[in-house]
């Protein structure tokens, strides 16, 4: 299983690289890192309605370049779910999803050298997944509806020490896998098709080593 991850890996850059490599300027691994990860994602999540039925939503975060902090800082915003009347939210992998806020302030450790930093992040990558070190941030999370069986709210603190975001391949045959693999068959029969969009197991590690997972998939729609 392990072989297929670096595969996987390299077909993700060879999609989503090239195309922004022509549009900017020479750049070293960190500022490479930073916008290769840049943008919308969302996680399928499902809601139970206190009368019975069920609402199919998307738990968003943005990941995007912070622009007073330098191009090699990754913020990460998480929106969290607004649902009323619901007894809890959950997916196909996830008996309960918590309702997630805040922002995270990430730096991807790198060698400075402008002239490699397509070749020294490609080498990177290639082994198999990318870590962004936190030093600043806070995310909130707490239960979704009136359920007694939700987890406890908690704030869990990105501040440096070993906190990071680790991103990784959608590996077959993992919950990442499953997931989508569900919403892709309920994508099929509403809007008759897949969705486009890369895909990823995104690790969220606290100061603590309290961790949580997302398993992301781009969300390429044009917003007002």
């Amino acid at each position: 299983m392990r072989s297929r991850i670096p595969a996987l890996l390299c077909l993700a850059l060879a999609a989503a690289w090239p195309a922004r490599a022509q549009q900017q300027p020479k750049m070293d691994e960190g500022e490479i890192a930073i916008a290769y990860i840049s943008g919308r994602f969302a996680m399928p999540v499902t809601c139970k309605r206190q009368d019975g039925t069920t609402l199919e939503l998307q738990d968003s975060i943005v990941l995007k370049v912070v622009p007073e902090a330098g191009t090699d800082t990754l913020q990460v915003t998480f929106f969290g779910i607004e649902v009323p009347d619901v007894d809890y939210c959950y997916n196909l992998v996830e008996r309960r999803v918590a309702d997630r806020r805040g922002q995270i302030l990430l730096r991807y450790r790198s060698h400075n050298r402008k002239d490699l930093g397509s070749t020294d992040f490609r080498r990177t990558a290639i082994k198999g997944s990318l870590t962004y070190n936190a030093y600043e941030g806070e995310v909130k999370e707490r239960p979704i509806g009136s359920s007694p069986e939700q987890a406890p709210a908690r704030a869990l603190a990105f501040d440096g020490g070993d906190s990071r975001l680790v991103v990784e391949p959608v590996q077959p045959g993992s919950d990442g896998a499953k997931l989508f693999a569900d919403f892709d068959a309920r994508a099929n029969a509403t809007v008759g098709g897949p969705v486009a969009g890369r895909r990823y197991t995104f690790r969220f590690v606290a100061k603590d080593g309290e961790q949580f997972v997302f398993y992301a998939i781009e969300d390429r729609r044009k917003r007002k």
